[in-house]
């Protein structure tokens, strides 16, 4: 039996499960983010306490993802583009003394595109091109069910695109994650007092999310769809210049923006067959995930020394 975390930049998740990466156990609690990251890990500390009290078999291993760049090799942490704090840690040291278990470290989109690479969505193919789209945007690569990790992971949220809005490149992260959703929404509503987005959130701008943007498209608001459209349309061309060099057979998006389902995936997946190189277009598809919520902690019980 191992245990599992992640550690995201709005939620904390402990689990204990197989090596296999079927979850036995599952944790969660609200990510302390706004107190930095010893407040993050004080809390983490608490939820691999209780995994251990729950415990009833001798554990081996716990596996982390982590929210951000890590060396998988050394177990540290470069930085996080949520949280502060997290600069240069040595986030596999302070998980073995935390479980006092040996601990392996890996990007959460890493171990998601593990888990969905060997029990998920691309589980019948060989080569998986994954992109995790949640409050960052992350991904990763597997093929015949191996992770192929470069130091830093696969950082496809720090890709350039260019910003319809501001009329400039950024970075994909900045565009198309949960959070520049929910803040680009909330913008454009401010300019529509009586539009669908401000009257669904009950008259209060800030409690326009990502989630919200999908109900108000699905219902039909011009302005919802409008900005689901340039976020698909965007993703379509990271994707598309991903598989390119990658030349996957399955592209698997997951992460809580996924969650949106088929209000965003009708949009993606017509943006990126315009996009995609055309000879691929036939031999590669691309999908939802199978574990939105759990691939990550899936695939960090999935994580080997």
């Amino acid at each position: 039996m191992r245990i599992a975390v992640e550690i995201g930049g709005t939620k904390l998740q402990a689990a204990l499960g197989t090596a296999e990466g079927r979850i036995l156990h599952l944790l969660r609690a609200e990510s302390p983010a706004d107190a930095g990251a010893e407040a993050v890990r004080g809390r983490l500390a608490d939820l691999i306490a209780e995994a251990r009290a729950a415990a009833e078999e001798p554990l081996q291993q716990i596996g982390v993802g982590f929210g951000g760049p890590v060396d998988s090799a050394t177990g540290r942490v470069v930085r996080s583009h949520q949280v502060e704090g997290w600069e240069d840690f040595d986030l596999a040291v302070w998980a073995r003394a935390a479980a006092d278990l040996p601990a392996v470290v890996e990007n959460d989109a890493n171990c998601g595109a593990l888990a969905e690479a060997r029990l998920g969505a691309g589980r019948s193919v060989r080569r998986v091109l994954y992109m995790n789209v949640g409050s960052g945007i992350g991904g990763g690569v597997c093929v015949d069910g191996r992770l192929v990790s470069g130091a830093l992971g696969g950082e496809m949220g720090h890709t350039w695109v260019w910003d319809t809005e501001a009329g400039r490149y950024a970075y994909l992260e900045d565009v198309c994650s949960g959070w520049s959703i929910g803040r680009r929404a909330r913008a454009r509503a401010a300019a529509e007092p009586g539009g669908r987005l401000l009257t669904l959130a009950g008259g209060e701008a800030d409690r326009i999310d990502a989630p919200l943007v999908a109900r108000a498209a699905a219902e039909g608001d011009p302005t919802a769809g409008a900005l689901l459209d340039e976020m698909a349309e965007t993703l379509a061309v990271a994707l598309a210049s991903a598989a390119a060099v990658v030349a996957p057979e399955r592209v698997v998006v997951g992460g809580g923006v996924a969650g949106m389902g088929e209000v965003l995936f009708e949009r993606l997946r017509a943006a990126f067959a315009r996009r995609v190189f055309q000879p691929m277009a036939d031999r590669c598809d691309l999908v939802p995930a199978d574990m939105i919520e759990e691939n990550v902690l899936a695939g960090a019980l999935l994580l080997e020394p």
